[in-house]
């Protein structure tokens, strides 16, 4: 999996490519939690390149939400794919993580 992060304001934009499972959940977990290290304490990760989220990758969501929400902080994601959007509704997911359909409404919803 690749993963670029670009900084947006006070917000740190993570964007994975690829499938987040598994194999690849640990390694945008850790991403993610370099940038909570380094003091940041709002996270969007921006899913447009995600054709694929496992129960792993749900796990992340969760995890780096509740580090955040430990320090002060919020993640939120945005770019859902219709399947990714399916698989966080069925999970119930959705109704307990910040979402948004553009980076810009997501970086809007951490302001």
């Amino acid at each position: 999996m690749q993963i670029d992060l670009v900084q947006e304001g006070d917000v740190a934009v993570v964007v994975p490519m690829g499938r987040i499972d598994s194999n690849t959940a640990a390694e945008l977990e850790r991403v993610c939690d370099e940038q909570i290290a380094a003091g940041r304490r709002k996270i969007l990760l921006d899913l447009a390149g995600i054709d694929y989220v496992s129960s792993a990758g749900l796990r992340v969501f969760l995890v780096v939400g509740k580090k955040l929400q430990r320090g002060g902080g919020r993640v939120a994601l945005c770019c859902l794919s219709p399947m990714v959007s399916e698989v966080l509704a069925i999970a119930g997911f959705d109704r307990i993580l910040t979402t948004a359909g553009s980076r810009g409404e997501g970086l809007a919803k951490l302001i």
